[in-house]
C-alpha cells in the first residue's frame, strides 16, 4: 500500500460527519424499550393459552368464544407489531443522517401503535365484556340486583382503565408528534447544510 493510498483513505475518514453520541444513545436506549415490548408479547400468548384450556376443560359455548375471539384479537395484535417493526431495529449507515432517518421511522411507529391501540384497545373491552356477562349469566351468577350491581361495578371499572390508558395514550400521542416535528426539523437542517457544502 502507497503512503498516498493511506493519507486519502485517512482524509475520507475524518471528512465523514461523526454522529452525536446523544443520538447514538437514544436509538440505543429506543433498541432497548423495543426488544422488552416484543419480551412483553408473551403476556399475551399466555392468556390465549389459558383461555384454550379453559375452553377445553368447560367446554360450553361462551368459553370457546373467549378462545376463539381471545387468539384473533392475539394474531391480529401480533400482525400488526410485526408490519409496524419493519426497518427500524438499526440505522442504515453509521452517519448522522442515517440516525436521524431511524429516530423519525421509530416516531412514525410509535404513532401507529397509539392509533391501533385507540381503536384495539376499546374493541378487546368490548368483547371480554360481552364474552364475560355471557359466562356469569351461564352459571346464573346474575339473579338479583346486587349481582347486577356487582358486575356493573366490576365492567365500569374496567372501562375506566381502559379510559385512564386512553388518555395516556392521547399525551404520549402530543409527546411524539412534537418529538417527529423536531426530528424531521433537525432533518432539513442536515439536508440544506448538505446541500450549501
Amino acid at each position: 500500500m502507497k503512503d498516498d493510498e493511506l493519507e486519502i483513505w485517512r482524509r475520507q475518514w475524518h471528512s465523514q460527519p461523526a454522529v452525536p453520541i446523544d443520538l447514538i444513545r437514544k436509538v440505543e436506549r429506543q433498541t432497548v424499550y423495543m426488544k422488552l415490548q416484543r419480551l412483553s408479547l408473551i403476556l399475551p400468548i399466555l392468556i390465549g393459552i389459558g383461555t384454550i384450556v379453559a375452553a377445553i376443560i368447560i367446554k360450553t359455548a361462551p368459553w370457546i368464544f373467549l378462545a376463539v375471539g381471545t387468539w384473533v384479537f392475539i394474531i391480529l395484535g401480533l400482525l400488526f407489531q410485526y408490519q409496524n417493526e419493519k426497518g427500524i431495529w438499526g440505522p442504515a449507515a453509521e452517519t448522522t443522517s442515517a440516525y436521524l432517518e431511524l429516530s423519525i421511522a421509530r416516531c412514525r411507529k410509535k404513532l401507529n401503535d397509539i392509533r391501533y391501540t385507540l381503536v384495539f384497545a376499546p374493541l378487546l373491552t368490548l368483547f371480554v365484556l360481552v364474552v364475560d356477562y355471557q359466562i356469569l349469566a351461564s352459571y346464573s351468577v346474575v339473579r338479583t340486583r346486587a349481582d347486577v350491581a356487582k358486575i356493573a361495578g366490576g365492567f365500569l371499572f374496567a372501562i375506566g382503565v381502559v379510559g385512564v390508558v386512553m388518555l395516556l395514550m392521547i399525551a404520549t400521542r402530543i409527546r411524539v408528534k412534537a418529538e417527529l416535528a423536531y426530528l424531521l426539523n433537525l432533518q432539513r437542517q442536515l439536508e440544506e447544510k448538505d446541500a450549501a457544502i
